[in-house]
């Protein structure tokens, strides 16, 4: 029995040992909080600029998306792996298929059960019990105003920037329904803000296409140059109200002059690009929000390999 065992483990340690040369693996926790808007005087943009999250891992989407078109046809779709091999080929799994998503994102994303990074894998989403910041969120949370968005914590391989591969982030509730990408409201949902309208046939059916647009939505990049990087890219988005000039005009001469004022989801941007120390706690500041983070160096998955063998 003791044999049978063995010889795999060995065979994995000898197949990885190519990916030890080039690879350094960390542990990364991250939490993400919303402050209170009344106490800072951000502006809220004018402009709405997304954020590429196309090729980025996803570690979130597998946990609550269902592609109901591959569950009929017996597919499992796409495993987190699958985001971080082929992104691409995921996204376009998600454009061309019919996906049932939950419409609100709960703040702790976890494993089911703790998991451990594999030599030449991808990113594994972490559980509950390898967490860290438990203590700094109790801080946090218990500040008036302050708000919980996103909690997770991942084992990543840390590779120079032309390699790296950006995590995706995303948090709370879907304004699908309401409002597009680009903070303009639904069509849909305009009519039914002016005129009431009740379709009496289609009472049981969710017709909606288009993709979600989550309160917290952007990505966050961690290569090693040397040093350790960090760039993030993040919108927190806001419902609010718009001033929108409707003033016409005729030979040059303003004829009417009237402004509308029309509901439009703001995106507040958290861009950041900095150097970071591993093991420090690192805190990411912004009016609306903020940022802490963690890089823990961890046992490399090869020396894992190695004890587990041993052990045996």
């Amino acid at each position: 029995m003791l044999k049978k065992t063995l010889l795999p483990l060995m065979g994995l340690l000898s197949i990885t040992q190519a990916y030890a040369q080039d690879e350094r693996w960390f542990e990364v926790e991250v939490y993400l909080f919303e402050r209170d808007a009344g106490h800072n005087q951000e502006k809220s943009p004018d402009q709405v600029t997304l954020i590429n999250t196309r090729k980025a891992v996803d570690l979130i989407s597998p946990l609550f998306s269902t592609d109901i078109t591959g569950a009929s046809l017996g597919l499992k779709g796409c495993s987190s792996s699958d985001w971080a091999t082929n992104a691409d080929e995921c996204n376009q799994q998600l454009g061309s298929a019919q996906v049932n998503h939950t419409t609100q994102i709960p703040v702790n994303i976890a494993a089911a059960t703790e998991q451990y990074g594999i030599p030449g894998g991808a990113p594994v989403l972490l559980s509950s019990e390898q967490n860290q910041f438990n203590d700094i969120m109790s801080k946090i949370s218990r500040e008036p105003g302050n708000k919980s968005l996103l909690h997770m914590t991942w084992q990543q391989s840390m590779l120079p920037r032309h390699k790296a591969k950006p995590v995706r982030l995303y948090s709370g509730q879907d304004f699908s329904d309401r409002f597009e990408g680009n903070g303009q409201m639904v069509q849909s949902y305009q009519s039914e803000l002016t005129i009431p309208q009740f379709d009496f046939l289609d009472t049981s059916f969710d017709s909606k296409t288009q993709k979600p647009v989550w309160e917290l939505d952007g990505t966050l990049n961690i290569y090693l140059n040397h040093y350790l990087y960090v760039e993030a890219a993040l919108n927190l988005r806001e419902e609010g109200t718009k001033e929108i000039d409707t003033s016409s005009s005729y030979l040059n001469e303003t004829v009417e002059q009237s402004n509308k004022v029309t509901p439009f989801l703001y995106a507040f941007p958290l861009t950041q690009n900095r150097r970071v120390r591993s093991d420090e706690i690192h805190y990411f500041d912004h009016p609306k929000m903020g940022m802490i983070l963690q890089i823990r160096k961890m046992e490399q998955p090869t020396d894992r390999i190695k004890d587990i063998a041993n052990e045996l």
